[in-house]
């Protein structure tokens, strides 16, 4: 349910906090929520809006934000970018430059709260799994993580779209219809146009069933994550020393290497790179020119690379 309790459960009262709104319907609710929050609680209230320029509307829905947030006296910080896809796609490019302005935003341990709801667990479960992504990935977008010097949080990922949709209509909100959520060019809104409504119409209740499976990952990593560390403690970090390393069994030793890996503050690779990984260093006679590097496809975490060195791997920034 949607409630004060759940914007709080979280958030540091003492402490800035930023609402990611594009006027949409689930940063509308969310700011909302953090503008009641504000007036019982008192808490620095700002809203961002990005302008991705990907719409003849854009400028509409930046006036929209800007009004809405007047109406709600809450200071709306407007940033404009121009997406460059790179070759990755506009959806991760657009990602990438939001967060990057989320990043440069924060100051030291102040926050934003993004309005990602349980529907956008399912999708994102989904697009990982098509990109080959190991158990990690399985766990969804995480609740509550660190950007820059400040912390994300996503309040709402435990609540289903149709809650936030009945939240709008009770609270006779004002909200825009981003067409490009529409344009089925993103792998994304393929999924939640084309796919999805098949999947609801055989199985009501599958979002709910892939969060179910989200969480009991989650449970299930923490877990096996603590019987690695006890066991390989002195092998996980920066620096792998390989002869240790190719002592034990294959499945152990990449896990390892992942765990070293996440240590670094770094993106986690696929399955696929991960397999790279293991052949080039473990499996084989690694030289000084040995080199494995990787990135995430939405660049919410930096990319990486393992050098070989001295009998060591060497994990880093790329």
């Amino acid at each position: 349910m949607l409630t004060l309790d759940l914007i709080k459960e979280n958030l540091n009262l003492q402490n800035h906090l930023y609402v990611a709104y594009s006027g949409g319907p689930d940063s509308s609710v969310l700011l909302d929520l953090c503008v009641k929050l504000r007036d019982t609680s008192n808490i620095n209230l700002s809203a961002i809006h990005i302008n991705h320029n990907l719409s003849k509307k854009s400028i509409d829905w930046e006036n929209h934000c800007v009004n809405e947030c007047k109406k709600l006296n809450v200071n709306l910080i407007i940033e404009s970018v121009q997406i460059n896809s790179d070759g990755g796609g506009l959806e991760s490019a657009a990602r990438q430059a939001r967060y990057k302005i989320f990043e440069n935003i924060l100051k030291e341990n102040e926050q934003i709260v993004l309005g990602h709801h349980s529907d956008d667990v399912a999708e994102t479960i989904f697009m990982r799994i098509l990109r080959g992504t190991g158990l990690d990935g399985i766990e969804g977008p995480a609740h509550k993580r660190n950007i820059g010097q400040g912390k994300l949080i996503r309040p709402l990922i435990r609540v289903p779209k149709t809650e936030i949709m009945n939240y709008l209509r009770d609270n006779k909100l004002n909200f825009i219809e981003d067409d490009t959520n529409e344009d089925i060019r993103f792998d994304r809104n393929f999924l939640r146009h084309k796919i999805f409504p098949l999947l609801e119409d055989r199985w009501k209740d599958f979002p709910k069933r892939i969060n179910s499976l989200s969480s009991i990952s989650k449970d299930r990593n923490e877990n096996y994550k603590i019987l690695v560390y006890e066991k390989f403690e002195q092998l996980i970090g920066s620096k792998i020393i390989l002869k240790d390393l190719k002592k034990i069994p294959k499945s152990l030793a990449v896990d390892v290497i992942r765990y070293s890996i996440k240590e670094c503050n770094l993106a986690i690779p696929n399955s696929k790179i991960m397999e790279e990984i293991y052949k080039t260093f473990v499996a084989s006679r690694p030289g000084p020119k040995s080199c494995v590097t990787w990135s995430r496809a939405d660049k919410e975490d930096s990319s990486g690379m393992i050098k070989y060195k001295e009998g060591n791997l060497i994990i880093s920034k790329r």
